[in-house]
């Protein structure tokens, strides 16, 4: 939740990244978003047309090869780097900006091989006007760095071995399914964090079960916070529950489930090539299938899909209140009405969420390509699935069985 909130305020309220230095012509500006650049991540041009008519830009394959010109500085020179006269199978997508519209776009195929040391680079992008002589705008120089320790050592232990497992069964469904390709991928994960995750929801479950008794607590030492607060670690460590026990097991698996979420998004993409192991480096990228059920999940579907993930993330958190609510009323004890009701304070939190979060989610899911909507989708229903085990566990009725 926190990182979708982070998401959200950088999209509506955070400053948009700023290139190193960018230069304009006329009324239309190139630069490069997100700069500097760490090796590795796809280098994203962006065209800002404020200019009264469309601007086309031709694909640089073949004979248009000087549409696009990437240069390398060493020592005050500017040195060609960018060969597209022989793309092969390779290529670079036409389009065209309309008026008043910005549009980015990346060297999906070339930026592993063009970009692939640290230093100082601009590019040279040619566009052409309906009737009129090519306009020639230059990025400005922009640097490329190394990766940090800490983003090397997350590509290591997580975005390497979960983006090669993609590969495998990319390779493996017949068709080349990516759709499959990432239910399986999120299957297995969620698998594997099935026991820590199991943990979190018991715990959390048993910290609902105390609530009514810490409203006793809040009510009879009302000011008494010192009080309050001892009584409730006794009360935690008579019923052997940690508040803590519930939050230590979801912080172990965010990595993870982050991780899955990047590969997921930038889906198979050759940029990423450099993450393959050496048993599957000769894996063809390029042969993916990314229909799935009539879906295209490398562009954004903002209808079915988006509805879809954020129906399933409600009836998720439903679930888990209406629970919550069932053990709340069998264990609560009426008492006079306090005049702050901690325990009213908390279900008015709960109804907000169960409609906040389904729609943070839709949002995003929505924002996004559809690859990810299906992660989200897959990953919530198994939540449900183990949220439902959970509740069947501890809601079951107990037999003490004496023996004779």
């Amino acid at each position: 939740m926190f990182y979708l909130v982070m998401l959200g305020y950088q999209k509506f309220f955070g400053e948009p990244p700023l290139p190193e230095s960018g230069t304009e012509n006329g009324a239309v500006v190139a630069s490069v978003v997100k700069a500097p650049v760490v090796i590795g991540n796809m280098t994203i041009f962006e065209i800002e047309n404020n200019s009264d008519q469309p601007l086309n830009f031709d694909s640089p394959c073949g004979e248009n090869s000087s549409t696009l010109q990437i240069f390398r500085h060493v020592n005050g020179q500017k040195l060609l780097i960018s060969d597209f006269e022989n793309c092969g199978e390779k290529i670079v997508d036409e389009f065209t900006v309309q008026p008043g519209k910005k549009m980015q776009f990346g060297l999906r195929d070339f930026n592993l091989e063009i970009f692939a040391e640290p230093g100082a680079y601009s590019a040279e992008i040619e566009l052409q006007p309906r009737g009129g002589e090519p306009e020639i705008l230059e990025t400005g120089t922009f640097e490329l760095k190394e990766a940090g320790a800490f983003r090397r050592l997350f590509r290591a232990l997580i975005s390497r071995p979960l983006f090669n497992l993609l590969v495998f069964f990319t390779q493996k469904f017949p068709s080349h399914s990516f759709g499959w390709a990432i239910v399986v991928l999120t299957l297995i994960v969620r698998a594997l964090l099935f026991l820590p995750n199991q943990k979190a929801m018991k715990s959390q479950r048993q910290l609902q079960k105390l609530q009514p008794k810490i409203a006793e607590l809040r009510e009879k030492f009302k000011g008494n916070q010192q009080m309050i607060a001892m009584k409730t670690m006794e009360m935690y460590k008579t019923h052997k529950v940690s508040p803590m026990s519930s939050c230590l097991p979801m912080m172990f698996q965010l990595p993870i489930l982050l991780g899955l979420y990047y590969i997921v998004r930038d889906g198979l993409s050759p940029h990423l090539s450099y993450l393959l192991y050496s048993m599957q480096e000769n894996v063809d990228l390029l042969i993916v299938n990314p229909h799935f059920f009539g879906l295209d999940l490398g562009v954004r579907d903002i209808f079915v899909l988006p509805i879809i993930v954020g129906v399933a993330q409600w009836i998720a958190i439903r679930m888990s209140l209406v629970s919550a609510k069932k053990r709340t009323s069998k264990t609560q004890i009426v008492k006079k009405p306090a005049t702050k009701d901690p325990m009213g304070q908390m279900e008015g939190m709960n109804k907000m969420m169960q409609w906040v979060m389904p729609a943070m989610i839709l949002f995003f899911a929505g924002s996004m390509p559809a690859a990810v909507g299906i992660y989200w989708l897959t990953s919530t229903l198994f939540g449900i699935a183990q949220q439902k085990l959970v509740n069947w566990q501890l809601d079951r009725p107990q037999v003490n069985v004496k023996k004779s």
